[in-house]
């Protein structure tokens, strides 16, 4: 099959790999769909995610959808010819953090396109892709490919509105306006919150999160945006949602929090950051982290076929898997695109 395999830094290889068999409990899926996410720009450009540095070379691309091609054994033959979104998160199931059901922290996570485990599991920048028959979930009627390869973000998105505390009837900041960042104001928003306010730096993103239901925008860049966003909600935000990853986003997220309030870290940041510990103390604010996701694959399923999440604007560009370095390119240069999407 066709794939496109990362060799190291901005060293990514169109080759012809062997085609994956389906051992027990696996399938083979054809790939109908893949998004280009902000840690597989990471890794081209930085030849790393944080900690995670590659060891071998390997295939890219986490957020998936297809048809189910050939079953391994002991799969339900129901399972067969079905389109499915491939949820990415192989944990080990055995240890503490699998049996309290928060299996994204697994310490023994395998995880599609990543480098975080040793042997690495190649993604889904290819024809084919192999997964455990338990993480395809099948598509209900009415979601196409776009909107199925965006079930894994929107995951990450659902998971960190619930790492909140709630949202209903509360105020709510997002800071960050790509992929993450929309996708977790279109989620406070389906999950009740009473005022969504998206942060940006840049006029594209606070405007398409407008004409998405956000109440207003607010740019991060402005010397007066703490005045701005205070002026918006007086007293500040119940729930700040940091998606962007950048450190003055941070300082951005605890000036607009409430006394009280909550702020949840999405965006990985560089590694020296540094906060104002003594005002969180003293305004009792909650900081709390936010990883990947779990138990809510099925949840951001059910959004998107109810109508209550509409993520197909969000996708702007859809190029062929053979077009891949362009496709790239278009993702790191963000220039009018929130999501772009290849397609073998």
């Amino acid at each position: 099959m066709k794939a496109f395999v990362l060799h190291g830094q901005r060293d990514l290889r169109a080759e012809l790999v062997p085609t994956p068999i389906p051992g027990p409990g696996e399938v083979l899926v054809r790939v109908r769909r893949a998004g280009i996410c902000g840690s597989d720009i990471h890794y081209f450009v930085h030849g790393r995610v944080g900690s995670f540095v590659p060891k071998r070379p390997f295939i890219l691309g986490h957020e998936i959808a297809g048809e189910v091609a050939e079953l391994g054994p002991g799969v339900d033959a129901a399972l067969g010819g079905r389109r499915v979104a491939v949820d990415p998160s192989i944990p080990c199931g055995a240890c503490a953090f699998c049996r309290e059901g928060r299996y994204n922290l697994c310490i023994n996570m395998r995880f599609y396109g990543s480098a975080s485990a040793d042997p690495h599991v190649d993604g889904g920048f290819a024809e084919y892709v192999l997964a455990p028959a338990a993480n395809c979930h099948v598509l209900p009627d009415g979601i196409g490919w776009a909107q199925a390869a965006m079930t894994e973000p929107l995951s990450v998105a659902v998971h960190a509105v619930m790492r909140s505390g709630g949202v209903a009837g509360k105020s709510v900041l997002v800071t960050g306006g790509g992929a993450i960042g929309q996708l977790t104001a279109l989620a406070a928003r389906a999950f009740g919150a009473s005022t969504v306010v998206l942060a940006d730096i840049a006029a594209f993103p606070r405007d398409l999160a407008v004409q998405l239901g956000a109440d207003a925008s607010l740019d991060a860049a402005d010397p007066d945006a703490v005045g701005q966003g205070l002026g918006l909600v007086p007293g500040g935000f119940h729930v700040v949602l940091e998606a962007s990853g950048a450190p003055p986003a941070v300082s951005l997220a605890i000036a607009l929090a409430r006394r009280g309030g909550t702020i949840v870290q999405i965006g990985t940041l560089p590694a020296k950051v540094t906060a104002p510990l003594n005002t969180i103390m003293a305004r009792e604010l909650s900081y709390v982290g936010s990883f990947r996701f779990a138990n809510v694959f099925g949840i951001a399923l059910d959004l998107m076929a109810s109508g209550r999440v509409d993520v197909s604007p969000l996708v702007n560009a859809v190029m062929p898997l053979d077009e891949m370095a362009a496709a790239m390119d278009r993702a790191i240069g963000k220039d009018g695109v929130i999501k772009v999407q290849v397609e073998p």
